[in-house]
């Protein structure tokens, strides 16, 4: 088949799937008031990949089909071939202002990755091996959207979850035959999951292996999200169907999150890449590093939301006439080495790309990623911040579209207007800046950047724990011994 059109994708969303939203179960994610735009947000994406602009920057030939496929199922081979696939996911993530996090190509990539170290998982047993790098074709050769769960529902986290009073609140086996796995409780976060054509469920957390009961969540696993038994509880949409000019943002790029519950759920043998072995998970959790890869596409989504947010915050401050305080001018350059650190670790990752282990293909290089993910998440906090600070109130006293057009039109027209631009234009620009720091929209935008890799404390604790210190200490015992032999007389 090879790469889908936006239609194409749409088409495929129309399967009878269960997506609960706000008490209703949806008829048809295509059509619904608070579902449709962002919908047809992703079916512009896969447009792009079919357009004559475009399509040579974001496919390859497939290896086995001889079609053209998305580069982000491409195992890069040299350095030239990880900056391709830049190119391609640059495509996405500016003709989506950076926005969205789970655009499709995000989680093709870690599935590539863990192609790329597939024998992990066969290391015990090649079926698992075999069955991951079918998987992988498959998605690749159908242009498949996925979303992935990682974490369990947080009932009790102080307990495992196996000492929670109902262990099957987080997603376990409960029966097998010759045939199929059956599955029942939850994961989460299912980003993208009423968009998506199938749930990818690796297992991403460290079991217990010398715990009996743990075993059961030893299972990895994709079925399509219209798997009987299957349905998603989605939080409540930040896209209320109302006026783009009043909602830019959220009217067009809520992604969504839900809840994805297995009530006995199906699961054929082979579609089945983990299970029943917690010592070979665990290892696997350790060895395949697909964040090396996946953060490729963060990196370049951080990039265009910062240039962004950069292009709204100078709009403001130039609308306004504050360009020509000091504080002002700081704050604004602040953001700009924001947009320039995220791309010099994006380069030296990419610079010192190399292979790994036994994996294919190279792998950019771990430490700018790893201080990346450190420092992101309080250097997005930041940018953030200025854009309220030097919003100010205008962030809050924003009228309406029908406002503008109604009976009050000429006062606000008067009171509303900016030293450089009309009222229409300073009011559509401070909702703008609204939706990406004050709204629910924004809010979410900001948790997401905040935890999407994870705890940034546990990651920093993990950090301290592995970090090779050798240099370091070699660079004191180094002064140290010149300082002895130092002749003072």
């Amino acid at each position: 088949m090879g790469v889908r059109n936006g239609k194409q994708f749409l088409d495929g969303l129309q399967d009878g799937r269960e997506i609960w939203l706000e008490g209703e179960r949806v008829a048809d994610v295509t059509t619904h008031p608070k579902l449709k735009r962002m919908a047809h947000t992703l079916a512009g994406l896969y447009d792009l990949q079919c357009s004559p602009e475009f399509h040579d920057r974001m496919t390859f030939t497939s290896p086995t089909s001889g079609k053209p496929v998305s580069l982000s199922f491409l195992v890069p081979e040299t350095y030239e071939e990880l900056i391709r696939r830049r190119k391609a996911l640059e495509v996405t993530a500016e003709a989506c202002f950076g926005m969205l996090g789970r655009t499709p190509d995000y989680v093709n990539i870690q599935l590539t990755a863990m192609r790329q170290m597939s024998w992990v998982y066969g290391r015990n047993d090649s079926v698992f091996q075999e069955r991951l790098l079918a998987y992988h074709e498959h998605v690749r050769e159908h242009d498949l959207c996925l979303t992935h769960t990682f974490g369990h529902p947080q009932v009790n986290r102080a307990v495992p979850i196996a000492e929670l009073p109902d262990p099957y609140v987080a997603l376990g086996v409960v029966d097998t035959n010759s045939d199929r796995v059956i599955v029942r409780g939850a994961k989460l976060l299912a980003t993208l999951a009423p968009f998506s054509d199938e749930i990818f469920a690796p297992v991403v957390r460290p079991l217990r292996p010398d715990v009996e009961e743990d075993r059961k969540y030893c299972i990895s696993f994709s079925i399509p999200v219209s798997t009987p038994g299957m349905k998603f509880i989605c939080r409540q949409s930040h896209d209320r169907g109302e006026s783009l000019y009043d909602y830019p943002l959220s009217g067009r790029y809520d992604e969504m999150d839900a809840l994805a519950v297995f009530d006995d759920v199906l699961i054929p043998w082979d579609r089945v890449f983990a299970f029943d072995d917690i010592e070979l998970a665990n290892d696997a959790l350790r060895r395949v590093v697909m964040w090396r890869q996946y953060m490729q596409q963060v990196a370049v989504k951080n990039i265009a939301k910062l240039e962004f947010v950069l292009g709204i915050t100078h709009g403001i401050a130039e609308g306004i006439g504050i360009t020509g305080f000091s504080h002002v001018q700081e704050k604004i350059s602040e953001i700009i080495d924001t947009v320039e650190t995220v791309r010099a670790y994006m380069r030296a990752a990419e610079a010192d790309a190399a292979p790994y282990q036994d994996g294919e293909g190279i792998w950019p290089a771990a430490e700018p990623w790893t201080a990346l993910r450190h420092w992101y998440p309080d250097a997005h906090d930041r940018v953030i911040w200025i854009v309220q600070q030097l919003s100010a109130s205008g962030l809050m006293l924003t009228p309406t579209e029908k406002d503008i057009s109604g009976p009050l039109s000429v006062e606000i027209a008067k009171y509303y207007q900016a030293a450089n631009m009309g009222a229409p234009d300073r009011i559509r620009l401070f909702r703008l800046a609204w939706d990406l720091v004050g709204s629910e929209y924004g809010s979410r935008q900001t948790l997401y950047e905040r935890f999407f890799n994870g705890d940034v404390v546990q990651l920093r604790q993990r950090r301290f724990a592995t970090y090779d210190y050798s240099r370091a200490q070699e660079a004191v015992r180094s002064f140290m011994s010149q300082t002895d032999t130092i002749d003072l007389g």
